[in-house]
């Protein structure tokens, strides 16, 4: 629920920020109905999907929705962003390793597919906004990291990269070979850019595939 309408009498919030729990709960009884949840979602909702989610979030079954049960449904939601991110730039970096067309389990039909999965409106492009969002899943430092990763992938400098770039960023880092280590005053070329996303994390598996394929 990204705003709220003029329902039961509230003020919409700010542009973009959702509506706090107490501003839904009109009647103040700790727990929401399924008019005041309605009253959270933009005006062109479906009304159909947001008694599903309601329901959803409401885990006891009584017919309304507290605080811990929207909160519960947040942190499942947000966990599972998490792990489609981590998926997604697992299979991305795979993708970009040397080579990575003649292993097992990888076809060109597995590249094109990561690839439409990033391109969120079906461009032929993946733009800087997209990849960020779908593979940083939030996390500042990662968002750093991809984004010079991502600079490095986009030759022509114009803020999206398509398959083409990412064909030629593959194919110089086969000819270059593994980035060597990089210095701390060194500036990022296409193969240290590559290697120093290694950073994503030692716990990140995804980090881990992107070690190997570096």
């Amino acid at each position: 629920m990204s705003s709220i309408g003029g329902v039961g009498g509230h003020r919409p919030p700010p542009p973009g920020k959702p509506p706090s729990f107490e501003k839904l709960d009109s009647d103040s009884n700790g727990a929401l109905s399924l008019d005041e949840f309605k009253s959270g979602a933009p005006k062109e909702a479906d009304s159909a999907k947001l008694e599903a989610r309601f329901k959803s979030i409401d885990s006891d079954g009584d017919g309304s929705v507290t605080k811990a049960e929207l909160d519960a449904a947040k942190t499942k939601a947000d966990k599972t962003k998490a792990d489609k991110a981590e998926q997604q730039l697992q299979a991305f970096l795979f993708s970009l390793q040397p080579g990575s067309t003649a292993k097992a389990g990888d076809s060109k039909d597995d590249k094109k597919d990561i690839f439409a999965q990033l391109d969120a409106n079906a461009d032929g492009s993946i733009a800087k906004d997209e990849f960020l969002k779908a593979l940083s899943a939030g996390q500042k430092t990662s968002s750093d990291l991809l984004s010079k990763l991502f600079d490095a992938i986009d030759s022509d400098s114009n803020g999206s990269i398509t398959e083409d770039e990412t064909k030629s960023f593959q194919a110089a880092l086969e000819r270059r070979g593994p980035p060597p280590a990089l210095p701390a005053t060194a500036s990022l070329g296409a193969s240290q850019a590559y290697g120093s996303t290694s950073q994503l994390g030692a716990t990140n598996s995804a980090g881990t595939a992107y070690s190997q394929a570096a």
